[in-house]
């Protein structure tokens, strides 16, 4: 994990996912919002519909069976127009989400 310093700071919200954002963009005033993490994380921000890009990284390692990241139907409706594409040790895709 970074240091925290006067230009990174860290928050941990328990109360749900748009608490978390709706505080980070009240610190963060009129600039962005990025939120680092897995797979059930994203899957939380775009069931609540809080998402407007989504950048993914993948790497070429076998770690185990890992999480799926559209698991079932649910997230069907939400359309990714693929804004990005970056390959090298690792594939960078970013998309910006249309519901």
């Amino acid at each position: 994990m970074p240091k925290q310093d006067d230009n990174l700071t860290f928050t941990f919200v328990t109360d749900g996912v748009e608490s978390a954002i709706a505080q980070a963009s009240a610190a963060a005033a009129d600039g962005g919002v990025r939120v680092v993490g897995g797979a059930v994380v994203a899957q939380q921000l775009l069931h609540a519909g809080l998402v407007d890009e989504l950048h993914l990284d993948i790497m070429p390692v076998f770690l185990g069976a890992g999480t799926r990241f559209f698991p079932s139907n649910d997230l069907l409706p939400i359309k990714l127009e693929r804004i990005g594409l970056e390959v090298g040790a690792r594939t960078s895709l970013r998309f910006r989400v249309r519901n």
